[in-house]
């Protein structure tokens, strides 16, 4: 990440990494105006981390700008997504599912002896201190009666853009984790300014705000 980038230009450099976008497709799902969107394109643009093309529209609509992402982190998740996307085209849907899965259950081996024995609260705190290390910037808090497990970011949204599935084992993986049900309420995937997960379990002894 580049030195002083703020959130929407990183959200807007991990959307182009996996696709090419107009200015504006970008501000409908980063629920952001045109206007805002062409200014940090122009920041981004200049510090040499995306490049614009005209692109020729279909039927006889004038040609339309399209901005790509160009730094060394783009060809990697471009080919996460293109590998993704043949996958599906070949074997269904079903197979992308099935291998981030099999990565989640990796996961849930190697974290879950870590929350052995823990309290809700202990369990949330070791969950988002890893996700932070991770990328996340991960908190949680204690609010009318429920626990909230928040991401600041998602490193792999330029991934969760095109493959919902990013999203919906990342829940799974949450709920067999802290061992209690889960429902995501925000997405950043969707334009949310965060991913806001709500953990279905009371606790009966934490009145307080944390962390």
């Amino acid at each position: 990440m580049a030195l002083g980038m703020g959130e929407t230009k990183l959200r807007i450099l991990e959307t182009l990494r996996s696709r090419s976008s107009c200015v504006g497709s970008l501000a409908e799902s980063l629920g952001i105006s045109k206007v805002a969107v062409h200014r940090h394109l122009e920041d981004l643009e200049r510090e040499g981390l995306v490049r614009a093309r005209l692109e020729k529209s279909e039927g006889r609509g004038r040609p339309k700008q399209v901005y790509q992402a160009v730094d060394e982190q783009a060809p990697y998740a471009r080919m996460c997504a293109d590998v993704l996307t043949h996958l599906k085209e070949l074997f269904g849907d079903g197979l992308v599912l099935e291998v981030l899965n099999r990565r989640n259950n990796k996961l849930l081996e190697e974290l879950a002896p870590h929350l052995e024995g823990l309290s809700l609260e202990q369990k949330l705190y070791r969950l988002a201190e890893f996700l932070t290390e991770q990328g996340y910037q991960a908190s949680f808090f204690y609010e009318n009666g429920r626990w909230y497990l928040e991401q600041g970011r998602c490193p792999k949204l330029a991934l969760s853009l095109e493959h919902s599935e990013f999203c919906h084992t990342e829940l799974e993986l949450y709920q067999k984790l802290l061992g209690v049900p889960v429902t995501r309420e925000k997405r950043i995937s969707t334009g949310g300014d965060c991913c806001r997960y709500r953990i279905e379990a009371e606790s009966p002894s934490d009145q307080q705000n944390t962390r």
